[in-house]
């Protein structure tokens, strides 16, 4: 056991942040027509940095797994455990929501939120990222989202037995390795087949920079000179901070016709960046004045339904949509209520889903334990000089 059963209640707040990023751009930019006046083109071109939010919580999910395993890696029920407690975690709303689609497709027939372009075994093996670069479309809205799921699924798959046999002063340089060559076969693939603009976006090998980044972080988190790291907060706020004022431009070039450009060559990259930065600072200042607000009980709650909030929200969005009779907009007074009581409904029927399937289903993940040979002194003394109250929710919330 070790600093990942220890629960930082930033990184609940902070997975709230990424939903609320991507809500966002789903619930209005993505929805404005530039063309109806200065409002719109400006929500609608810089609305869409909310698709960032995904990239976040690549960084996040790198940090919280990488860190599990890392801390558990001599229990002899490391697999075990870990793939039950993801699965209780992941499948229930997942297949909730897979089902749901498959029945209403088969209903409804296709829809521009419904249909068969995704084969249902692509949904049920996590593989339809690669369905999606084959076929060079997300698919049908009710369904396209799970998109950064399969590729977060397709890391867990393989990173605890790297991690697990690798030994462990190679894990810097081997996430080193994977996030640079990730940044690269992006911009290469991108480059080569520029015709194909899904492939760059959605393949699991050219999108695992976020999740070695957090992995990267969880390893120094956990290292010796990580008060070396603190000792530098005012360095790490200031490289933010020049960041951040680097998005208002590199959110304009997304919607311009050098946009992909902007995006496979430097963009999720420079996101990369961002994100662990902001993470790292939010490490360093866990606990103080300065991140209370990221402990609030408003963002805790968003963030332990965001994995749900993630699935279900395009799906409520049609349902009011289609129930109206209107196309999908944020044109008129109409489209705003019918955007605002999706999103209240989305919320609420989360929030229901953690109580009554989400919450029993991790409880019943805790029940698998990360047994240990270590010697009961060894345990107390590490228990002693833990930072925070021991918790598994927030070891046990994936990126969503």
């Amino acid at each position: 056991m070790g600093k990942a059963d220890a629960r930082i209640p930033e990184l609940d707040g902070l997975r709230g942040i990424a939903i609320l990023l991507v809500l966002g751009w789903h619930f209005t930019g993505m929805l404005m027509d530039p063309s109806d006046g200065a409002v719109q083109e400006i929500i609608w071109r810089f609305g869409i940095f909310g698709q960032s939010g995904v990239d976040l919580f690549f960084v996040l999910s790198g940090f919280l797994i990488v860190g599990i395993v890392v801390d558990n890696r001599t229990s002899p029920t490391l697999f075990r455990t870990f793939y039950a407690r993801r699965a209780l975690r992941i499948l229930p709303p997942y297949l909730l929501l897979v089902f749901s689609f498959a029945i209403a497709s088969a209903i409804f027939g296709r829809t521009y939120y419904l249909g068969r372009d995704l084969p249902l075994w692509s949904l049920l093996t996590f593989s339809q990222n690669w369905v999606m670069s084959y076929i060079r479309d997300f698919g049908p809205a009710g369904i396209s989202a799970t998109w950064s799921l399969t590729i977060e699924e397709q890391f867990y798959l393989v990173a605890p037995a790297i991690i697990i046999f690798l030994p462990r002063r190679f894990l810097w340089p081997a996430l080193i390795a994977v996030g640079l060559t990730s940044i690269a076969a992006r911009s290469i693939c991108f480059a080569l087949y520029p015709e194909n603009v899904y492939a760059p976006y959605v393949l699991t090998p050219l999108r695992l920079d976020g999740l070695s980044a957090g992995g990267l972080i969880a390893i120094a988190y956990r290292s010796p000179k990580w008060s070396t790291i603190e000792s530098r907060k005012s360095l790490l706020l200031t490289a933010m901070i020049v960041l951040l004022a680097v998005a208002p431009f590199y959110t304009w070039f997304l919607h311009s016709e050098i946009a992909h450009q902007v995006l496979y060559h430097f963009g999720h990259s420079y996101l990369t960046v961002l994100y662990g930065l902001a993470l790292l600072n939010i490490l360093t200042r866990s606990g103080t004045v300065a991140t209370s607000w990221l402990r609030s009980p408003a963002m805790i709650g968003v963030g332990a339904i965001s994995y749900s909030l993630y699935l279900f929200h395009t799906p409520f969005k049609g349902i009011f949509f289609i129930a109206a009779g209107h196309p999908e907009s944020f044109r008129s007074w109409t489209d705003g209520l019918l955007l605002f009581l999706a999103l209240l409904s989305t919320f609420a029927f989360c929030a229901a889903l953690y109580w009554i399937i989400e919450r029993p289903a991790q409880k019943l993940g805790k029940s698998f334990s990360y047994a240990t040979t270590k010697s009961p002194c060894h345990r107390a003394r590490q228990k002693q000089e833990r930072p925070f109250e021991l918790s598994q929710q927030t070891v046990d919330s994936p990126h969503q």
